[in-house]
């Protein structure tokens, strides 16, 4: 499963919503299952490939740092439908929200806690659901770097995963504190920075640290968060 708790469900809701605020899209329904989930989307500047890339990457993070595991989560790539009209819009959010009844877990759709279904029955301020399903335009031009730079998460997104999952703070990452307990948090976000395509250098320079310190926090393939590393390390020896 894709969520094992409610806490995984909640970490992909405010993934939704920062979403929203960081591309300029709008979610209009979701729905949370087991082993999957459903989106109502409308685009603004940021593709829907970039949109995707960044929350899926974002929770991923999130969901194996919290649950001790590494490596991909969603077996295959996302199934995409274009919505071209308010007919099958309307339908389309409908059958988004009838999954859970399908499932055999709620008998109304906005019975199911994990789903917009109940914020688009009482038209709420503050809800996350946009209930215009065409707002105002904004679609606008931006290059491919940009854009690419926004489908990807910032060290500091991955450095404040690390530390609410650590309790290590960024500015304890980014110092030359050798206590093992950091040594483990740098190591966490090393591994997940390149992971997800940042280069060995990017990490130093955002670590205040070395190339070499990095390789050797990228070496360690066993890492574990619950219990202080008691391996010797050479952590920032070669700063």
């Amino acid at each position: 499963d894709v969520f094992i708790d409610n806490h995984d469900r909640s970490m992909f809701i405010r993934g939704l919503e920062r979403i929203e605020r960081d591309t300029g899209a709008h979610i209009l329904a979701y729905c949370l299952m087991g082993n999957h989930f459903h989106l109502a989307v409308q685009v603004g500047p940021v593709s829907l490939s970039s949109i995707m890339q960044r929350m899926l990457t974002a929770y991923v993070l999130s969901f194996n740092l919290r649950h001790g595991r590494t490596g991909h989560l969603f077996q295959a790539r996302y199934k995409a439908i274009l919505c071209l009209d308010d007919a099958y819009l309307a339908a389309l959010i409908r059958y988004i929200h009838s999954n859970p009844i399908r499932a055999g877990l709620v008998l109304k759709p906005e019975n199911w806690p994990w789903s917009s279904a109940a914020g688009c029955a009482v038209d709420s301020d503050g809800e996350l659901v946009d209930f215009d399903p065409w707002p105002k335009d904004t679609s606008k031009k931006v290059d491919s770097k940009r854009e690419a730079n926004m489908s990807r998460l910032n060290m500091e997104d991955i450095g404040g995963v690390v530390a609410a999952q650590t309790g290590i703070s960024i500015e304890e990452m980014r110092s030359d504190v050798r206590r093992r307990q950091v040594v483990v948090a740098k190591r966490l976000l090393s591994r997940e920075a390149v992971r997800i395509g940042y280069s060995s250098n990017a990490v130093a320079k955002w670590l205040n640290s070395t190339p070499a310190s990095v390789a050797r926090y990228i070496a360690r393939n066993t890492v574990n968060t619950g219990k202080p590393d008691t391996s010797p390390d050479g952590g920032d020896a070669g700063k």
